[in-house]
C-alpha cells in the first residue's frame, strides 16, 4: 500500500486524495479476503 500511495503522490495527487484512495484499496482487499474465506471449502 505504501508503494501505491507514493506512486499517487508522484503523479501529483494531493495527500488527502492519495490517503482516501489507499483506504479504499485496503477496504476492497479486506472484503475480498473475507469473501474468499467465507466460501466453503469442499
Amino acid at each position: 500500500f505504501a508503494a501505491f500511495y507514493k506512486r499517487l503522490r508522484a503523479n501529483g495527487k494531493k495527500p488527502m486524495v492519495a490517503i482516501a484512495a489507499v483506504m479504499r484499496k485496503i477496504i476492497v482487499t479486506l472484503n475480498a479476503r473475507l469473501r474468499d474465506a467465507a466460501i466453503p471449502q469442499s
